[in-house]
């Protein structure tokens, strides 16, 4: 019988060598601590991003809602990674007297890569925004590589 409260990073310390260089050899990041390593894994892919298809063409849909203008967000495509940057601004503009209860839509700097599924045409590439969804479609098949998609912005 176990006395005490389970600790599930206990057994992290049975597996030797387990340290700053380990972290940042296996992830390539330096190491964030416990509590940083346990946020990180608990923080998901943001933005979500939807990736489909077709007999001609990829689709990725980028849920982004919150996007002011065009300039919020960079796509670049770069071989068949697909990057996106930005930055997501609250709607509610915080006054003195204003309480924020709930808040569970994410805002702030974002910064995400996906990896295509087949090779693209950048050349090819629509960009759309409405209703918070960022949608990008390219033909599929090889093209030129590592350019910035412009995006065109609908309300």
């Amino acid at each position: 019988m176990m006395t005490g409260e389970y600790n599930p990073l206990e057994a992290l310390k049975n597996i030797p060598y387990l340290d700053e260089d380990f972290f940042k050899e296996v992830t390539g990041m330096n190491w964030p601590g416990p509590a940083g390593l346990l946020n990180r894994l608990t923080r998901g892919k943001w933005p979500p991003v939807d990736i489909v298809e077709t007999a001609g063409e990829i689709i990725v849909t980028v849920a982004l809602p919150g996007l002011r203008q065009a300039g919020d967000v960079r796509v670049e495509l770069n071989g068949n990674i697909l990057r996106l940057e930005g930055e997501i601004y609250p709607e509610i503009q915080l006054l003195p007297v204003v309480k924020v209860h709930q808040q569970e839509k994410k805002q702030g700097r974002f910064s995400r890569s996906v990896t295509l599924p087949v090779a693209v045409n950048s050349k090819s590439a629509r960009a759309t925004y409405q209703r918070g969804l960022l949608e990008i479609r390219f033909i599929k098949h090889p093209g030129s590589q590592g350019e910035t998609l412009n995006i065109e912005f609908f309300k």
